[in-house]
């Protein structure tokens, strides 16, 4: 059940059916209250856990363990987990709170694009249609990034986390997908651990204005890419400085083999379609080179790879740019 919404979890969307057919579609988008009364009708409570200690006299009795508390659904006390007593709880309300809050619009102009429970209610989310997307312009496949989800766990296994992403979430499987797009993108923000619906507001607002600032420098950047023009000797040059050549008698046959395969695949991502448009711009010159890291490049497994592209830092782009500068002077 890649889903993992069970029959106790609750879920919208508008217009469009999930690919599970779960959750009740809506001709368009809700009310506040209509919403959260098909996702989220109730609470996470915090209840006192007991362990039970054995006695030499082969008694038994019970004592609270006061470092923890099990949260349960306020409607069915189904539990949904234990987390530290010092867990600072962000309920279902207050996530609609901030949501209905965080664009600085009308309550009215809201608009939910689907929100829901997942495993019993363990995970909750809500996913706004922003009314102002965030805008990459650069290419012809410039990219629209339409979402800021909400995300939390009412078990402990995740931080209340705020993303503008590209994933329209309806399952438990998009919902990583959120995570792992607004990570790559640098579009999550983390919710520290402070108390108050107004505190948490003003944090997750101040994150959007800042990546609507980060976003407008790279669109910038992106278009002065497109507009710098390079002649085919200048391509040819990026192509052996971004994958150089070892010093002459220092590298093996082999190592020199793999210089010439990467360029190969390096030329064939320029000359693909992915760059047909953008071949002679500094534009295209980046995009190739981030194309070819994150799919050519040798790595050791899938998993390598998969961490590599979407999971750590890297300077490659930033070197790319630096390096189409240099050669275009």
């Amino acid at each position: 059940m890649a889903h993992q919404i069970t029959d106790r979890d609750g879920l919208f969307t508008v217009r469009e059916a999930a690919w599970h057919g779960l959750g009740e579609v809506l001709t368009d988008y809700p009310t506040r209250v209509e919403a959260q009364q098909i996702a989220h009708p109730w609470e996470p409570v915090a209840e006192p856990v007991y362990r039970r200690v054995l006695h030499p006299d082969f008694t038994e009795t019970y004592e609270e363990v006061t470092e923890h508390v099990l949260n349960v659904r306020s409607d069915t006390g189904a539990p949904l987990g234990v987390v530290a007593d010092s867990y600072t709880p962000v309920t279902n309300t207050e996530m609609w709170d901030i949501a209905e809050a965080i664009e600085g619009v009308n309550a009215t102009d809201v608009r939910y694009e689907t929100g829901g429970s997942l495993k019993g209610g363990k995970k909750v989310w809500l996913l706004l249609r922003l009314a102002e997307p965030l805008t990459m312009i650069g290419d012809p496949n410039g990219a629209t990034i339409p979402y800021y989800a909400l995300q939390n766990a009412h078990d402990g296994s995740g931080s209340f986390r705020g993303q503008a992403t590209m994933t329209r979430i309806v399952c438990d499987n998009t919902a990583q997908m959120a995570d792992l797009d607004a990570a790559a993108r640098g579009t999550e923000f983390v919710f520290r651990h402070t108390s108050g619906v107004t505190a948490r507001v003003n944090e997750a607002r101040e994150a959007l204005a800042r990546w609507r600032t980060a976003i407008t420098v790279w669109r910038d950047t992106s278009q002065r890419l497109v507009e710098l023009r390079l002649t085919d000797e200048q391509v040819e040059t990026f192509v052996n400085e971004f994958i150089p050549e070892p010093a002459p008698h220092l590298a093996s046959p082999r190592v020199m083999g793999n210089v010439d395969t990467a360029r190969a695949q390096l030329w064939e991502i320029i000359n693909g379609p992915t760059c047909a448009e953008i071949k002679h711009t500094g534009w295209g010159m980046t995009q190739a080179a981030i194309e070819y890291a994150e799919h050519f490049r040798k790595a050791q497994n899938a998993e390598t790879r998969f961490k590599r592209a979407y999971l750590e830092n890297s300077t490659l782009t930033s070197d790319a740019v630096e390096l189409v500068y240099a050669i275009a002077r």
